[in-house]
């Protein structure tokens, strides 16, 4: 071996000892390279450095050479990664990997240990193959070593929590070694995770062979894509503590995701040819793509199932004037969904239980320790008991908890609840100062009890999408609450000013009245015809004038509205802004505006605001059922009028009911669970009306809703309003 390894200006590493690896730039001289790849060249270190591959290559090579410089310019002109090249190097078969990367070759290669795998093997991995079930990761084992001939096979997933569950396994004696176990958080730590996700496989042959040296000139030379880079340091250690020479590791990425491994170990020195780990890589993605289509299928079901149970959650909340009546008439589905074992819903004292949740006491003290030690909307803690239950004298029942806090005050809560689940883990820990001393790792087991099931995205991502649903509903009554006391604020004040006018205005003529039957009265038997005549005269009069004055009133209680104080308003950032404050707040992610040119409008700020957030909300609401929901709004000027168009293409409204949709609680048949108090319309054409504009409504049902709004401009806008 060369002596010579490292020298001045050169950093070294280890490398595996089944192959060899040389680095090139784009001038294809060497930067880099193996301590085994120099004696193949039979030159010094420092003589193949900074020196042209195919020279220094040549001697070693012979008639391959030609053909790697061939892979190497196909690589460049096509912009392809990587090639794998069989080749007879003189009497010697080997595997040439070669890949482009960040401007450099790497050229890795090892020796082809079969020409060939038997008709019969392939037969029988492509019936296994063929017989694998999306979640049946026992018969990926099965057939992955019916391949390898390992002594066992097994299927790592690694868990939220950060531990990795061993959940299926082959082994050749049929007795379980790892089924069923757990590693701790210690045993895959983010820098595990990047070196076997970095790779479709990785391979040790023998870790008790000797590592060889790699020098590198250039420090954004990257071996970890190389097979050649060794396991981690830690990974090393626990197989040799379990006494296993030989071993593979096949990445398993779900969505682009590490999701686990599949590891073979074998108790002795076993050389797996490339071909043999290419097949059990494909194996492996072709049981991945049948897991990952049942995972997607069963996401689309979970999904419809969602969509279900929220479209029944609306409607109750809609029908029933408290929210805690609608949650408890679903608290079995709320339940369910989050795959809890009981839910207790705590509302200003009052609490209702369902399933596995603690008895009130013990409840009431939980809220109270909730309140106080967290202000999360959402809170959840799969280990609650193992962490929290100092605090509480009695034993808890359950080991997980989830929470959602409904609204701002801590008065309102939902609670789940999940029983512990026994599991036994396997810690790995240090004995003494240095992990890297071998020997040095020491490996134990734990029982854990008070640990839950942890709660996964689909299932928060559900109580995240129920705390929307029911904070959708509050703000909903709420705003219906605030324009009915709007209305019934105005209809008082309304009330008000007709009592103050009939008071005031019949005054006088009652007056006259009054004082006439008392002049008659007493001086029955002495007035003369004149003067009774013209007391009649008045009479007539004064009864004329409260009929007047009563005719007026009604008149005006017709017309309530009264002309507005207006102004000239810019539009353009106040739609915008209505439009993204409610597309938020209706979790409309898929609706898309379409703005037009958005003219001023002469109007008092608040009455057009509440015209258009009624208008877009609606075209939202009704729209949000539709393939691509859309809305566009426009604006022009005709006759003197600045001119607005909102268009939906929603549910549309059936032509019968056209004739009605001004009128107050009036709302189409075919709505069905979308929420509203049926208004809105009625609010915008009295609002309309009071601006001395007018609006006008198009609809077809299955097509969508236009509206047609008219103001009138009372004087020219202000140029810099034109020109924004």
């Amino acid at each position: 071996m060369n002596t010579d390894f490292q020298s001045n200006n050169q950093n070294a590493i280890k490398l595996q000892h089944f192959g060899s690896l040389v680095v090139l730039d784009e001038q294809y001289t060497i930067v880099a390279l193996s301590e085994f790849a120099a004696e193949k060249a039979n030159l010094p270190t420092d003589v193949l450095l900074r020196t042209n591959f195919f020279e220094g290559f040549a001697k070693a090579f012979g008639d391959a050479i030609q053909k790697i410089a061939d892979v190497m310019s196909e690589l460049r002109e096509n912009s392809q990664s990587r090639h794998i090249l069989p080749i007879k190097v003189y009497q010697e078969r080997i595997y040439f990997k070669i890949k482009l990367y960040q401007g450099h070759f790497y050229i890795e290669w090892e020796r082809q240990h079969k020409k060939y795998i038997s008709a019969k093997k392939i037969n029988e991995f492509n019936f296994l193959l063929d017989t694998i079930q999306p979640n049946n990761w026992d018969r990926v084992c099965l057939a992955i070593n019916r391949l390898l001939n390992y002594d066992r096979v097994f299927v790592l997933q690694i868990q939220e929590t950060g531990y990795s569950e061993v959940i299926a396994e082959h082994t050749a004696d049929g007795k379980p070694y790892f089924r069923g176990k757990e590693f701790s958080r210690d045993f895959m730590p983010q820098e595990a995770m990047e070196y076997y996700s970095s790779y479709s496989y990785r391979y040790v042959p023998n870790i008790k062979k000797v590592d060889q040296h790699f020098v590198y000139m250039e420090d954004s030379i990257d071996t970890l894509s190389s097979l050649l880079r060794p396991l981690p340091q830690l990974h090393h250690l626990f197989l040799e503590k379990i006494s296993v020479q030989s071993a593979l590791f096949f990445r398993i990425c779900i969505d682009d995701e590490f999701w686990g491994l599949v590891v073979a170990q074998h108790t002795h020195e076993k050389e797996v040819d490339l071909q043999q780990r290419k097949l059990c890589t494909f194996a492996i993605q072709a049981a991945t793509n049948k897991y990952e289509s049942h995972v997607k299928q069963n996401l689309l079901e979970r999904t419809e199932l969602l969509n279900s149970a929220e479209k029944e959650l609306k409607k109750s909340l809609s029908e029933n004037k408290m929210v805690n009546c609608a949650l408890v008439q679903h608290i079995d589905t709320l339940t369910e969904l989050v795959n809890a074992d009981g839910l207790a819903i705590f509302n200003q004292g009052d609490v209702f239980n369902h399933r596995h949740t603690p008895h009130k006491s013990l409840f009431y003290e939980i809220i109270q320790f909730l309140q106080q030690h967290s202000d999360k909307a959402l809170f959840k803690d799969y280990n609650f008991r193992l962490n929290h239950q100092h605090h509480f004298k009695e034993k808890l029942n359950f080991a997980g908890l989830m929470y959602l806090k409904v609204g701002l005050e801590n008065d309102y809560y939902l609670v789940w609840f999940r029983k512990a689940s026994q599991s036994r883990v396997m810690q790995l820990g240090q004995i003494g100062k240095a992990l890297k001393e071998p020997g040095k790792l020491k490996i134990w087991e734990d029982v854990r009890y008070d640990v839950a099931k942890p709660w996964n995205d689909a299932e928060i991502n559900f109580v995240l999408r129920l705390n929307q649903i029911i904070k959708e509903s509050i703000f909903r009554k709420l705003k219906e609450r605030q324009l009915l006391n709007e209305e019934l604020l105005s209809l008082n004040n309304e009330l008000e000013m007709f009592t103050y006018t009939l008071s005031h205005d019949l005054k006088n003529p009652l007056s006259i009245l009054k004082m006439g039957i008392q002049f008659l009265q007493q001086h029955s038997d002495n007035i003369d015809l004149s003067k009774t005549n013209k007391w009649y005269q008045n009479f007539s009069r004064s009864v004329a004038n409260i009929e007047d004055i009563i005719n007026s009133m009604v008149q005006l209680s017709q017309h309530r509205a009264s002309v507005l104080d207006k102004e000239p308003l810019p539009m353009a950032y106040t739609l915008q802004r209505i439009f993204q404050e409610n597309k938020t707040l209706y979790d409309a992610a898929d609706c898309e505006p379409h703005f037009g040119q958005l003219l001023p409008i002469w109007g008092e700020k608040s009455a057009v605001y509440q015209i258009f957030t009624n208008l877009i909300v609606n075209a939202i609401k009704y729209s949000s059922q539709s393939d691509k929901p859309t809305i566009n709004i426009e604006s022009s000027t005709k006759d003197d009028m600045t001119y607005y168009c909102i268009k939906d293409n929603g549910i549309g409204i059936p032509e019968e009911h056209l004739p009605h949709i001004y009128e107050m609680f009036t709302r189409a048949d075919n709505v069905g669970g979308i929420p509203g108090t049926g208004i809105g319309l009625s609010l915008v054409k009295r609002v309309m009306e009071r601006l001395g504009g007018s609006i006008q409504v198009e609809s077809k049902v299955g097509v969508g809703t236009t509206v047609h709004l008219y103001f009138p401009i009372v004087a020219p806008f202000p140029d810099h309003m034109l020109n924004d």
